[in-house]
C-alpha cells in the first residue's frame, strides 16, 4: 500500500493503492439508476395501455386538465395499485438489506445470517407446529386465523428466538 502521510504544502492525503471509492460511487449511481428503471418498468407493465413516457409526463407535470398522457383508468391503475405495491417492495427489501447490514456489523461476520442465531430454526419450528398439530391442539388458532396461520406461526417462532437470545 502506498503512504498516507500527507503530500506536500497543500496538505492533500496521498492515494491508498487499491482506493475504491470511485468505483463505489459509480456502482452506487447505477444501481440507483437500476432501481428507478425497474420501478418504472414495474408501473409500466401489465394489461394497462399506459406508455412508460406517458407515466413519466404524468408524474413530472401532474394531472393538467385536458392532457391525454394518461386516462383516468389507467391513474387509477398504477397509482392506486402499482405504486403502492412497487413502493411497497422497494421499502421491504430496504429494510432487509439494513436488518442484513445490522447482523452483519453486530457479529462483525460478513457471511451473517439468520441461521447464525437461530432465527431460521425458530420460524421452522413455528411453521411446522401449525402443519403438524394445526388440526388438533391449534384447532382453534388456524380456525381463527385460517391462512394466515402458517406465515404468523413461523413469524412467531423467529421473534420468539430472537427475544430468547436478547
Amino acid at each position: 500500500m502506498a503512504d498516507q502521510s500527507v503530500v506536500g504544502a497543500a496538505g492533500r492525503m496521498a492515494t491508498v493503492d487499491g482506493d475504491r471509492s470511485a468505483r463505489a460511487r459509480l456502482v452506487i449511481l447505477l444501481l440507483c439508476l437500476a432501481l428507478a428503471l425497474s420501478v418504472l418498468l414495474s408501473l409500466t407493465s401489465g394489461a394497462s395501455d399506459a406508455s412508460t413516457v406517458g407515466v413519466v409526463r404524468d408524474w413530472l407535470t401532474g394531472a393538467v386538465p385536458g392532457d391525454a398522457a394518461l386516462s383516468a383508468r389507467d391513474r387509477l391503475i398504477i397509482y392506486d395499485i402499482r405504486l403502492p405495491r412497487v413502493l411497497l417492495g422497494v421499502l421491504t427489501g430496504a429494510a432487509l438489506a439494513v436488518s442484513g447490514a445490522v447482523m452483519q456489523g453486530l457479529f462483525r461476520n460478513p457471511l451473517a445470517d439468520p441461521g447464525l442465531i437461530g432465527v431460521s430454526a425458530g420460524s421452522s419450528l413455528g411453521a411446522v407446529a401449525v402443519i403438524v398439530l394445526g388440526s388438533t391442539w391449534l384447532a382453534p388458532f388456524t380456525l381463527a386465523l385460517g391462512t394466515l396461520a402458517l406465515p404468523l406461526a413461523a413469524f412467531a417462532g423467529g421473534l420468539a428466538v430472537t427475544l430468547l437470545l436478547y
